[in-house]
């Protein structure tokens, strides 16, 4: 079945050149390029013959399975020096921000259905500079190099599905994507494919990728998105995973809580907060009042480091932050003030939220002194 597979999808990418070459205009399918938008921006590729149908544990429910969400993202293996610079309107430069295409995608399918996130990332960061980055990663193409990467998934046993997203680099996966395969034994595991792509589409991507894992792993209809159409792709996304027969992971359960009221002082405005009852939350309540210095961090929220760490035992593994929430991000030991809506992150624990004064928070310059405590 896999060896069809590659062949079939080997068929479509002859066919897909085959009406390229007909164009002036290249594809550049690396982080982002100036190509024209194309007809079908969400592309996804059956894995079934023609006119039969899928076969039954293909589209059965896959909920009980232990899912990994393993992704590579440009915006996580660079680094930015000036992120306020990098114009978002920009195709060839706004994915070099977090969260970045990829792990937009990886946070969507987490919250339909659960399961754990992997970001891959390499050892040597790539330039933020488009046409830098791209030479590198033709280069790596061209020597069909291996780059190292820098963490690992220590249970990969433990995983019956592996969602496995990336950029079309060069008409395929970036190279990193296949150090992350061959580290790992996929034998008898599902692979599902998500993609972010310019004009090029998927590609030969999901043609390598299944031909470098073992024969006896499933590889399920991928899909692929446009990457000026990401931030509308949610409701696609989660079409895609029903038709391939994931439900709905169980609701999160709603934190219900002691409310209590903190404000904080920028330069003489007042900004009111709500504090949760849990075990960081008290902690930090019971250091108020506390001077800090907010900066901030990646354009999409404000952070200050705190002199003592908070408990974070019994805490849940991570939140999908929103406008206006107040968090504390573990690994660092600052408090996040997001002012732009941001992906499910591990190691983020919910604190609070702000009820009034974002534009306050929205506004703060770097190094902003503010004063927060209880409020009367």
């Amino acid at each position: 079945m896999k060896k069809w597979i590659v062949a079939f999808l080997s068929f479509c990418m002859l066919l897909g050149i085959a009406a390229c070459g007909a164009e002036k205009t290249e594809n550049i399918p690396m982080p982002e390029n100036k190509s024209e938008e194309p007809a079908a921006n969400v592309e996804t590729t059956p894995v079934t013959e023609a006119g039969a149908e899928k076969p039954e544990d293909s589209s059965t429910n896959q909920s009980g399975s232990k899912i990994l969400i393993a992704y590579f993202t440009w915006a996580e293996n660079t680094q930015v020096e000036n992120p306020e610079e990098v114009d978002v309107d920009a195709t060839t430069s706004a994915s070099v921000l977090l969260p970045g295409n990829t792990a937009k995608m990886a946070g969507w399918i987490q919250q339909k259905v659960g399961g754990d996130l992997f970001s891959i990332i390499v050892s040597e960061p790539y330039s933020s500079d488009y046409d830098e980055c791209l030479d590198r990663a033709a280069d790596e193409k061209a020597e069909n190099a291996r780059p190292e990467l820098v963490n690992h998934v220590d249970n990969m046993e433990d995983y019956d599905v592996v969602f496995l997203g990336f950029p079309n680099w060069w008409y395929t996966a970036p190279m990193a994507i296949f150090s992350f395969i061959e580290e790992y034994d996929f034998s008898g595991k599902t692979v599902v494919p998500f993609c972010a792509h310019g004009t090029g589409g998927l590609a030969g991507s999901v043609t390598d990728i299944t031909a470098a894992l073992p024969d006896s792993t499933e590889v399920l209809e991928p899909i692929g998105v446009y990457r000026p159409d990401i931030d509308s792709a949610q409701p696609v996304i989660n079409e895609w995973l029903e038709g391939l027969g994931f439900e709905e992971r169980e609701a999160d359960i709603e934190v219900e809580n002691t409310e209590r009221k903190l404000k904080m002082t920028v330069n003489g405005q007042e900004v009111a907060i709500t504090l949760y009852d849990t075990p960081a939350a008290n902690a930090l309540y019971d250091m108020l009042p506390l001077d800090l210095n907010f900066e901030d961090f990646n354009g999409i929220e404000k952070i200050s480091y705190l002199s003592q760490e908070l408990p974070t035992e019994g805490e849940p593994d991570g939140c999908d932050p929103d406008v206006g929430d107040l968090c504390l991000y573990a690994p660092w030991g600052n408090l996040s003030i997001f002012y732009q809506d941001f992906r499910y992150s591990d190691s983020l624990i919910m604190l609070g939220h702000i009820d009034s004064g974002m534009d306050v928070i929205s506004e703060m310059e770097e190094n902003t002194s503010i004063v927060l405590e209880k409020a009367n």
